[in-house]
């Protein structure tokens, strides 16, 4: 059973399947001979060969010359060719390069190079902003057909709800990405060994407690809580031995109704009506039993997220999710759990069939105050980060009053309320000069309290030592000082370091989730430490990011952080900044001659930066410090479009391809329309074609892109 399983599981695994990244295809070896000449042939020609490559006499014979066109490949889809400094392709150009040659390699069974984790959050920014949002790509969108290994926050609602309830045994399988950002991708894990090890123990664990009891004259008695599952039990009886054919089909259909929410199909119903059989005969009723439930919470569905499509193909190629793999969509859209009975009746009777459908049942959802949809808040914690704040050491001695956990339970506060309202939500998100100050609602008493009312939390957002707590929140902070989520003191703590300021991390953070921009990872060669100057701001000391090697990175992220150099790492609003004086620190002894400590100076914060390379010439200027530019950025276009593209990368657990070029131009202009609604946008991304159709996942490059 153990060996089965793996097997299954492994296989299942490795078929799960890379979002493609589509391109127009009309391309020829002519084509690209032209292409390769005007954008590499300055480095790779008859004259120069950087790293021995020359390209002007290199024919298109795959087999022959698999390894140099393979590596040619993963450095355009990488861009680490042609270099920084040289003419680059358009990135309709490049996409060209790179289709003609994956499909020219695959047909010569190559082994594709693949750049590690090239599919995953991080490299999302890569695809081409303007692209996307020109409307010269008219679609059709898609997604290819996947299997996506549930998230830990499914499983657990899963395996710890009345499923297996006091069952102590059971742990979590899975992991997330660790990386900051978005954690559940699609093609982000497989199912190794050590995890299938861990289901199968869950498995046999939870299958234990719906069997639990002892044979006592004949009669299965059950011991402790909660009861066994009946119709399982049945089985262990010797008055029903031999079993009939009933009763094994009752406790199969029941545990497939208690794992799956449904009814096995006539096929399965016969092979698990001959495991059932098989299992009894080698290891009797009680261990054949348990052994044929174990395997229905091993089932790929029990596991995966199944979304492949089903019914005839459209004329691209498309089919539809079927509507039990749409209400289970929906569901861990949403919720985290698996489809209520609502869904699976509308799925069951035909009415989950249409996008008319699917918006029925999301704003059921939505308006429900009795469905929890966690997954709405986990996107905003993931992509601003600000969680983060509870994993970063700081020094009590340095504020005694800092309480990470109680500032991100403030910003949660604000964003709900922000949420509530649906309204300008990201303007709000970005600018609202509100705050809710160590704020929590008592569930039980439906009254608000100070969360920590013996610590003076207040003092991180500027308010004086003997500001009164009120239940009147949010409170208005000085609009001067605070912007958003951005200037938070959760946010701003996330992003520092244990004695100082960021600067990096928050300018890399604008760059990537506000601007849309790629930064490179930081090469393993380089020692990224600053000097150990006390006597000198932090702005001084970065100066060692502007040598010539770092530069280039650095441009990017140093003057967008720096504006944030106006709060302290604990996230407190301040106008000097505290460096040690060497002269008074060296006369500061005893009268024998010991030290007595560092001495202080004061010196005017400078948290000026510079907007540049944005893609929005609108941004392009300098900026006084963080509350200006978050202010300007807030209003950008660009900004807003990038952040339709997280929520998309969210909800459907990819990156975008060309291909839904439509899908985020109608999801964006319904935002606007909306006039900013969160729900809208969200709707909007679930009833759309990327979202509610799939394509064979195996096939070949068939690529069902129309471009105009």
């Amino acid at each position: 059973m153990r060996a089965l399983a793996i097997a299954i599981l492994q296989l299942l695994a490795v078929l799960v399947p890379c979002a493609a990244r589509a391109a127009d295809q009309n391309v020829s070896p002519n084509k690209l001979g032209v292409l390769i000449e005007k954008y590499c042939h300055d480095c790779h020609g008859g004259e120069t060969q950087e790293g021995d490559l020359r390209l002007d006499n290199l024919s298109f014979d795959m087999q022959v010359n698999s390894e140099s066109w393979n590596l040619i490949r993963y450095r355009l889809i990488t861009e680490e060719m042609p270099p920084d400094d040289s003419p680059q392709p358009s990135h309709g150009e490049r996409q060209q390069m790179v289709q003609w040659l994956t499909t020219e390699l695959r047909a010569a069974r190559v082994e594709l190079m693949e750049p590690e984790g090239f599919h995953l959050p991080k490299f999302g920014n890569k695809v081409d902003h303007e692209s996307l949002f020109n409307g010269t790509i008219s679609g059709p969108a898609f997604t290819r057909g996947r299997l996506w290994r549930m998230s830990p926050h499914a499983y657990d609602s899963l395996t710890k709800g009345e499923l297996a309830k006091n069952v102590k045994e059971i742990a979590q399988p899975f992991s997330e990405m660790s990386e900051p950002g978005l954690k559940d991708y699609a093609s982000a894990f497989s199912i190794d060994e050590p995890t299938t090890d861990q289901l199968i123990r869950n498995a046999q664990a939870i299958v234990a407690s719906q069997t639990r009891g002892e044979l006592v004259d004949g009669k299965w008695v059950a011991k402790g809580y909660p009861q066994p599952v009946k119709e399982m039990v049945m089985l262990f009886h010797e008055e029903n031995q031999p079993l009939s054919a009933e009763l094994k089909t009752r406790a199969i259909e029941k545990q497939f109704q208690l794992i799956l929410k449904r009814k096995p199909t006539d096929d399965e119903l016969e092979r698990y009506l001959q495991f059932l059989d098989q299992n009894i005969e080698a290891s009797g009723p009680q261990l054949g039993v348990r052994t044929t439930m174990v395997a229905v919470l091993l089932s790929p569905e029990a596991v995966f997220r199944l979304e492949l499509g089903s019914g005839t193909p459209d004329e691209f190629g498309r089919r539809m999710l079927s509507p039990q793999e749409l209400a289970y969509a929906l569901a861990y859209a949403l919720t985290d759990r698996q489809p209520d009975g609502q869904l699976l009746q509308a799925a069951a009777e035909g009415r989950l069939q249409s996008k008319e459908d699917v918006r029925r049942e999301i704003d059921r959802i939505f308006d429900s105050e009795k469905i929890q949809k966690p997954r709405l808040m986990r996107f905003f914690q993931e992509y601003f980060g600000y969680l983060a704040a509870t994993d970063i050491f700081k020094d009590k001695e340095l504020n005694a009053h800092h309480h990470p956990t109680t500032l991100v339970q403030d910003t949660e506060q604000l964003i709900q309320w922000i949420l509530d309202r649906d309204k300008d939500v990201l303007f709000e998100l970005l600018t609202t000069n509100k705050a809710f100050i160590n704020f929590r609602q008592d569930p039980k008493r439906g009254t608000v309290q100070p969360a920590q009312p013996k610590n003076l939390i207040h003092t991180s957002y500027g308010l004086p030592v003997d500001w009164k707590w009120t239940p009147n929140q949010p409170v208005e902070l000085p609009p001067e000082e605070r912007a958003g989520i951005l200037t938070q003191p959760s946010w701003l703590v996330a992003n520092s370091g244990n004695f100082d300021n960021h600067p990096i991390l928050r300018g890399k953070w604008i760059r990537e989730r506000l601007l849309g921009g790629t930064i490179p990872d930081l090469p393993i060669t380089v020692d990224a430490q600053l000097p150990e100057e006390p006597q000198n701001t932090l702005r001084y000391r970065m100066r060692v990011t502007q040598e010539e090697y770092c530069w280039n990175c650095h441009r990017q992220m140093n003057p967008l952080g720096l504006t944030f150099e106006v709060y302290d790492h604990f996230g407190r609003h301040r106008t000097l900044e505290h460096v040690v004086d060497l002269e008074a620190t060296a006369n500061n002894l005893d009268k024998k001659g010991n030290p007595l400590g560092n001495v202080y100076r004061q010196i005017p914060v400078d948290a000026t930066g510079t907007l540049a390379g944005t893609g929005d010439p609108r941004l392009t200027g300098d900026y006084r410090d963080a509350v200006q530019m978050i202010h300007q950025l807030a209003k950008s276009e660009r900004v807003r479009q990038v952040f339709v593209r997280h929520v998309f990368r969210y909800f459907l657990g990819r990156n975008e391809q060309l291909s839904d070029s439509p899908t985020l131009i109608m999801a964006d202009n319904t935002y606007v329309e909306s006039e900013g609604s969160f729900r809208a946008l969200v709707t909007s991304l679930l009833t759309s074609d990327s979202f509610l159709y799939r394509i064979d996942s195996f096939a070949d490059d068939a690529n069902p892109q129309k471009n105009d």
